[in-house]
């Protein structure tokens, strides 16, 4: 199922979501992603505070994918999807 997320307090409630239905504690996802179950306390409340590859980084432990879709390209436009792994090196927590 896909969620459209316009603005970053749209993200909060699906973060905990995703993480929920996944049965998965605070806890057990900070343990996952090697960060304390405060750090993903305050990415829940605050999804803004995250840098873009930390929640790379957590959108792949919850096993979500983030979707980029161009509203402007025209309608009918063959879409381009790329599945480039990032290789670089990991931002910290």
């Amino acid at each position: 199922m896909d969620y459209v997320v316009s603005i970053s307090g749209q993200l909060a409630p699906q973060l905990r979501s995703m993480r929920k239905v996944r049965q998965l504690s605070q806890t057990d996802l900070a343990r996952k992603l090697g960060v304390s179950q405060s750090r993903i306390a305050a990415i829940e409340r605050n999804p803004a505070a995250v840098s873009a590859g930390q929640l790379l980084d957590l959108l792949k432990v919850l096993g979500v994918d983030l979707v980029l879709r161009d509203t402007q390209a025209p309608v009918g436009a063959p879409s381009q999807v790329s599945n480039t792994s990032n290789t670089g090196p990991k931002g910290e927590w």
